[in-house]
């Protein structure tokens, strides 16, 4: 593979990490509406179903928060390395 396909590959990745990104960001913004009228829901509820669903809203708003920190992880890489390339 030469430097310009490897470049070419990088950018491609980072297109797609975008593509993803918005994705990911798009469902961060549906969850917080789901959140929120969860939360508002179950607030006095001491069941052990609400509890167990407050548990699997917040686990699933930190995963979406990890998930683009790791996108952005991945495009710093990427883009750093193609800048090393020229």
């Amino acid at each position: 593979m030469s430097v310009g396909e490897v470049k070419a590959a990088l950018g491609d990745a980072n297109y797609l990490l975008e593509q993803g990104r918005k994705t990911i960001e798009g469902v961060g913004d549906s969850l917080d509406v789901v959140s929120a009228l969860l939360l508002a829901t179950l607030h006095d509820s001491r069941r052990d179903e609400a509890a167990q669903a407050r548990k699997a809203i917040a686990d699933a708003v930190r995963e979406v928060k990890l998930t683009l920190r790791a996108i952005t992880a991945a495009q710093e890489g990427g883009n750093a390395y193609r800048k090393v390339l020229g």
